[in-house]
């Protein structure tokens, strides 16, 4: 039995000795660039543990026996689920590893955004001193926070949100009766908390319904001098319409965890000091991690022994 850790998945050396207790192992450490490469990576493989590479319908048709896919993440969308149905892969994921480190960023990118914390702190390296000359910024306390999508993470952040002093609005297309009774969040409309929030956080899975989910109509509904904080996938919001609405001065500021670098949009969001910027990191502390790493190698394991977690899309009937 042969199982590939296809691009680099950070799994320490108790999870691959756990794994070649069961298979023999095949480690890369890069992504592989073509779909080319990742079958001649993956060639006999029965399990695959991926954690950025895109797996079709054309690279399932080349891997006859591979049954298995492990994703390193929450979210499938590297994966074509239905063609992986179709040729007998069972695909797993690891649920709500990273809620509180993505939680925990979001707040920080509204505090940073809020603050100015990266244009001050570099105004303060550049001059050498410290100066009152910095410009205001708002406070959260009293604000509104409309939370789109009141999943793990959403509901994580409008606690903290609420203990900051926010009121709460959210959208999600399954409410979460618990989490209103606990904060007195209220539901509404997409189009409703948009117009009633003063800062959104963007908390949906990408999907083929919430791709560009907030679109230059809906951004244009947050009250001016509102703030967009997207610590989940740049591609629920349309990124040329964020750039206009931050240019403009409609929107006063951005957090984003995701950009794309590829459209002239998002070199001129780099441009701009009202706008904090990382790189994806929103999973990334070494507890998150840990977890990831111990869970997708144990989704193997498990998957091997014929009793399989996790399990996000079965193999067609």
């Amino acid at each position: 039995m042969r199982v590939v850790i296809i691009d680099g998945l950070n799994v320490v050396p108790d999870d691959v000795a756990r794994l070649r207790a069961h298979a023999e192992v095949r480690v890369f450490d890069d992504v592989p660039a073509t779909p080319a490469e990742i079958v001649a990576r993956a060639d006999g493989a029965a399990a695959i543990l991926n954690s950025w590479t895109r797996i079709d319908a054309d690279v399932f048709a080349h891997l006859p026996a591979l049954r298995m896919v492990s994703l390193a993440a929450t979210g499938t969308d590297l994966i074509d689920l239905e063609a992986a149905a179709r040729y007998g892969v069972t695909v797993c994921s690891v649920p709500q590893y990273a809620s509180a480190a993505v939680a925990e960023l979001t707040i920080g990118l509204m505090l940073a955004v809020a603050r100015h914390i990266p244009a001050v702190d570099r105004e303060v390296r550049r001059v050498g001193a410290i100066e009152w000359s910095a410009p205001a910024g708002v406070e959260l306390c009293g604000k509104t926070l409309g939370v789109v999508g009141t999943g793990a993470i959403g509901r994580r952040v409008a606690r903290v949100a609420r203990c900051l002093g926010m009121e709460l609005v959210g959208y999600d297309p399954l409410p979460d009766d618990a989490l209103r009774d606990e904060l007195g969040l209220r539901y509404a409309t997409l189009p409703e908390v948009l117009a009633a929030s003063d800062v959104v956080t963007m908390h949906a899975p990408l999907m083929a319904k919430t791709q560009g989910m907030l679109g230059r109509e809906e951004l244009r509904l947050i009250p001016a001098g509102g703030m967009l904080i997207n610590a989940a996938r740049a591609r629920l919001v349309d990124q040329d319409a964020l750039y206009d609405a931050l240019r403009d001065g409609h929107l006063a500021g951005a957090g984003l965890d995701d950009i794309d670098l590829t459209r002239p949009s998002g070199r001129g969001l780099l441009a701009m000091e009202n706008v904090v910027v990382t790189p994806h990191v929103g999973y990334k502390t070494s507890e998150a991690v840990a977890t990831l790493a111990a869970t997708c190698a144990e989704n193997v394991v498990r998957f091997l022994d014929g009793d399989p977690q996790n399990v996000v899309a079965p193999p067609a009937p």
